[in-house]
Formats: C-alpha cells, sequence, structure tokens
C-alpha cells in the first residue's frame, strides 16, 4: 500500500490508532512482540501518521485535544494506581 494513495476518515484513524495500541498491548503481554520491537513501531512509525494528522490542524485545535486527552489518560491512570510525570 502506498502512504500516499491511503485515505482515512477522522473516526477510522482513532479507531486505527486504538487498535494499534491495544493489540500492541496484548501482543507483549502474550510474549507474541517484545518491547523492543514495540518501541520500534512507538518512535519510528507512529511519529509520521502523527506528523501528517498533525499538519492538518490549528495550535489552538491540537493543545485543545492535548489536554482533554492528558486528562483522560491521568484520570485512568490514577485508577490504575499508574503514576504519570507531567
Amino acid at each position: 500500500m502506498d502512504k500516499d494513495t491511503i485515505e482515512l476518515d477522522s473516526q477510522e484513524l482513532f479507531l486505527g490508532l486504538a487498535m494499534v495500541l491495544h493489540s500492541t498491548a496484548g501482543n507483549i503481554e502474550a510474549g507474541k512482540l517484545s518491547y523492543e520491537d514495540a518501541k520500534e513501531v512507538y518512535l519510528k512509525v507512529l511519529p509520521d501518521i502523527a506528523r501528517m494528522i498533525l499538519e492538518e490542524h490549528t495550535d489552538e485545535e491540537m493543545t485543545s485535544a492535548a489536554k482533554k486527552m492528558g486528562g483522560l489518560l491521568n484520570e485512568i491512570a490514577k485508577e490504575k494506581g499508574v503514576q504519570i510525570s507531567e
């Protein structure tokens, strides 16, 4: 597949990224994927996708979304006893 010909609407993008996060965690827990392999995806692949998305939005939109997501992350982390540094 050529990345220049793939089109995703925002729901498809969100669902796709959610599935990547979900399946990566499950695959690591099941021993099917190493942390090192997951690290490669998160550090070398997903940032390129993020840049494609971010270039389509204003700083205000990105800041608002980041604050909302940060709040959600912190709330869920707190419920699970996970400490997230800000």
